[in-house]
């Protein structure tokens, strides 16, 4: 059960101590009084071992101190819940712990249960809630998804942690706050939709703190944020923002993209994307399809180091992500895949090799369910994508990273194929513009990163707004800069096109930092 539920990533003390201090900060709103302090109904709803929770019970015993002279605790006060056992017993002996360095023998409210369960009410709620994606954990979103509470919130590609949240909007009453670390993902993730609708209908944001990497020496992929919430809707509060070391403040009315995604700009930054959606004339899917690559489901079946003549029906030349530079692929394939869609029939060559995988290859789920034969490719595509000409781009990049080919080019599911959607469309004039600062400088701040690494999935590439000129000439123009860019890179050239889109989209041809 520990290992399921994660909690080897336990709170570090000094961000257990931002968040409980920015909890109680927001609570007594800069002046405590001894009828706020009885008032207060704190709890943890994912307490783990209770590093928070710990912190916060001295934090109130302190200042009982300074309001009546004594040390003091109530058992209301603080309250923890966690499936967790073992986790639970050495919360309990933390705080217990406390108790007895203040001389106090009240009982600690700590539970061995399920909070998602939870109906109780408080006023604040704090906590880092555990981080689980449901790929690998099937059953236990399965076993919320049956509740009520379930039925209400969950949704595809979720984490396990936005239940966490949710709960906490649920549990919380009118004008209470929670304080979370998390990570920064649900602020923009398609996953996370009813979860930003459920945080921007009910409340306000008090508080965002984007740390822009981890916090946690074990979770080292991580981006976490600290974030607080006040249940209330009746007034459009201002949030204090910092992200990348710059702090700057912002109501919640403005911080919503028009897709609902949680955007924190400055008034520079707002300024610059109001300039690009006003400029913008179409968005990126109305020009191009945008298509992910395919999916194997085993690797080291369908993929070769070398070609093989008695395959060579079925070999197409396969390109890793890493192979995709900036206007162009780096030279020839250095790997090839049986390109197996299921419109041939399998020869006797192919069955001899692949034989020696038929036991992993059965139990890719479209197997299991009769959908495709055990010796097909689980996501073939359609082929068209890796045939005619293209714009690929790495699903995952520092940098804003498209190459164009028109050669035969497959690749997995880490890359994207965009192609025309129509014979007039000039890929050459999109491709200079998704390589261009100004598109950079739009998906940092719009799309969708992980630090700082830009992740190119489809939905935000779809609704990137785009100025494509109806004079056929400006087209052409930068159409025929790309096409020298793509045979022999020019700095020179690349800063014109680069000043192009600056001044397009009327936004200079000095951009802000990236």
């Amino acid at each position: 059960m520990m290992k399921e539920y994660n909690y080897s990533v336990y709170t570090p003390r000094h961000i257990a101590r931002e968040i409980v201090k920015n909890t109680l900060d927001n609570y007594f709103g800069g002046k405590a009084t001894i009828e706020k302090l009885n008032r207060i109904r704190m709890c943890d709803i994912a307490c783990g071992s209770g590093n928070i929770l710990v912190l916060a019970l001295e934090e109130l015993i302190r200042l009982s101190k300074k309001l009546t002279g004594q040390y003091s605790y109530s058992e209301h006060w603080i309250s923890g819940y966690d499936i967790n056992p073992e986790a639970v017993e050495i919360a309990r002996a933390k705080c217990q712990e406390i108790l007895r360095k203040y001389r106090l023998r009240e009982r600690i409210n700590i539970f061995c249960k399920d909070s998602l369960e939870l109906r109780q009410k408080f006023n604040l709620i704090v906590g880092n809630p555990p981080y689980l994606g449901e790929k690998n954990n099937k059953e236990i979103f399965q076993r919320v998804r049956k509740t009520e509470f379930g039925k209400r919130y969950y949704e595809a590609k979720m984490d396990y942690l936005y239940f966490f949240i949710e709960k906490a909007v649920e549990l919380l009453e009118k004008d209470g706050v929670f304080t979370y670390i998390t990570t920064d993902y649900w602020m923009k993730a398609d996953g996370a939709r009813i979860l930003r609708n459920t945080l921007r209908e009910r409340g306000n944001f008090l508080i965002i703190h984007d740390f822009g990497t981890s916090l946690f020496k074990k979770a080292v992929g991580q981006h976490n944020v600290i974030f607080t919430w006040k249940k209330s809707v009746d007034a459009d509060e201002e949030v204090d923002v910092k992200s990348l070391g710059e702090s700057f403040k912002i109501l919640n009315s403005s911080l919503y993209d028009n897709g609902g995604r949680v955007v924190l700009a400055n008034d520079q930054v707002a300024e610059f994307n109001r300039k690009v959606m006003k400029r913008a004339n179409y968005t990126l899917d109305q020009l191009v399809n945008i298509n992910q690559g395919l999916v194997s489901g085993f690797d080291d079946a369908f993929i070769l180091e070398e070609y093989k003549e008695e395959f060579k029906s079925f070999l197409k030349p396969f390109y890793k992500n890493k192979d995709i530079g900036k206007y162009r692929i780096s030279g020839k394939n250095r790997y090839w895949i049986l390109y197996l869609d299921g419109t041939k029939k399998m020869t006797a060559p192919i069955e001899n090799h692949l034989r020696h995988y038929r036991e992993k290859l059965a139990t890719r789920r479209e197997v299991a369910k009769g959908t495709i034969p055990w010796w097909q490719l689980q996501w073939p595509r359609e082929e068209k994508i890796f045939k005619e000409p293209k714009i690929i781009a790495r699903q995952r990049c520092r940098d804003n990273n498209f190459a164009y080919s028109e050669q035969e080019i497959y690749s997995s599911a880490d890359v994207y194929f965009i192609t025309r959607k129509e014979e007039k469309i000039n890929l050459f004039y999109i491709l200079g513009y998704l390589n261009s600062r100004l598109f950079a400088q739009w998906f940092r701040y719009n799309g969708k990163c992980k630090g700082d690494i830009l992740e190119f999935y489809s939905t935000p590439l779809r609704e990137t707004p785009v100025f494509y000129p109806r004079d056929k000439k400006e087209v052409d123009y930068i159409g025929e800069l790309v096409q020298k860019q793509i045979h022999d890179f020019s700095p020179l050239r690349e800063k014109i096109i680069n000043d192009h889109f600056y001044e397009k989209f009327g936004v200079g041809s000095l951009p802000l930092e990236v």
